[in-house]
């Protein structure tokens, strides 16, 4: 599955590890590059130090590229915008801010710089303050996300359609026929963070992941902010899962909304079609097979219709 991006960035496949915060540390984000993705890490709640740990990391595992993700809206933002160039890493993707306040400077370090953008206008704002790739990111998905809620499905198109820079999904994404749809809404890759959390390599408390095999499509719920909204799994969910296994050491796991709130266990819609623990590489590989598994099969059937519609039965 070779693409422009994926040449430009020298990754196999075109699938990026999403910027998630306190849980997107060094093994994730190595497994993921390893497999021929691209990994990120989650810099959100990190000092700089912290940030050049995990970057050490990464690379005592894999020698493969790597990324790191940055909100711009961050106080830290700036001091984990000189560690990337400092340590040299190849690949940022920037959210929640504005594209233009970092943009320029990572660009001329040589830094690819791609902005995760929830509307059509921001996709627009981004291309004009220079970024190389946007990701247009639909309400479905877990964390931090719009207020404006608009989906994967109808996003992508539209950005597709407003911008020249090269477009990747991401929001309920989790197998290969998301992977699939993706491209067939005219994406050139994807982002994806529920379903890499339900790995071996993901480092977050047995009943997270247990929560994640428990989750149906409705045990996540929106939290609008003030300025943004979050999605989280559901208390309800939470409860069914200690009922049938101890909370764990960790299990009070949270992403912060401010300086005075926490927040627990974030998760995309996704989480209710997850249903194993596996490790980073056959999730990735899976997804590429059975994106192409899609498309041989649409193929086909084009010809079969091509065929058919020659007929009296549908030409008449």
């Amino acid at each position: 599955m070779h693409n422009p991006i994926c040449q430009t960035i020298g990754i196999r496949y075109p699938i990026l590890l999403g910027g998630m915060a306190a849980v997107g540390t060094a093994p994730l984000a190595a497994a993921v590059s390893e497999a021929g993705g691209l990994g990120i890490l989650g810099a959100a709640t990190w000092t700089a130090s912290q940030l050049r740990n995990q970057i050490k990391g990464v690379r005592s595992l894999t020698d493969r590229p790597f990324g790191a993700n940055i909100p711009v809206s961050s106080p830290l933002a700036g001091e984990l915008v000189e560690v990337v160039i400092e340590e040299k890493l190849p690949v940022v993707t920037t959210s929640a801010g504005s594209p233009s306040r970092y943009t320029a400077r990572l660009k001329e370090n040589g830094v690819y710089v791609l902005h995760v953008v929830p509307t059509v206008g921001f996709a627009l704002q981004a291309e004009a303050a220079g970024v190389d790739a946007v990701i247009a990111e639909g309400s479905e998905s877990g964390g931090f996300t719009s207020l404006e809620e608009v989906s994967t499905f109808v996003l992508v198109p539209q950005v597709v359609d407003a911008v020249r820079c090269p477009v990747l999904a991401a929001g309920g994404i989790g197998d290969g026929r998301g992977l699939a749809a993706a491209l067939a809404l005219g994406a050139v890759g994807v982002q994806v963070g529920t379903r890499f959390l339900a790995t071996e390599e993901a480092e977050i408390p047995e009943d997270y992941k247990r929560a994640l095999l428990m989750a149906k499509d409705t045990d996540t719920s929106l939290h609008r902010l003030e300025r943004a909204a979050v999605r989280l799994m559901k208390d309800d969910l939470r409860k069914r899962v200690s009922e049938v296994m101890e909370p764990s050491s960790t299990g009070n796991l949270t992403i912060r909304v401010d300086t005075h709130t926490p927040m627990p266990w974030a998760a995309g819609q996704v989480a209710g079609l997850i249903s194993e623990i596996m490790p980073i590489k056959e999730v990735i590989e899976g997804m590429v097979r059975r994106a192409g598994d899609i498309f041989r099969s649409q193929i086909e059937r084009s010809e079969w219709l091509g065929h058919v519609t020659k007929t009296d039965k549908f030409t008449k």
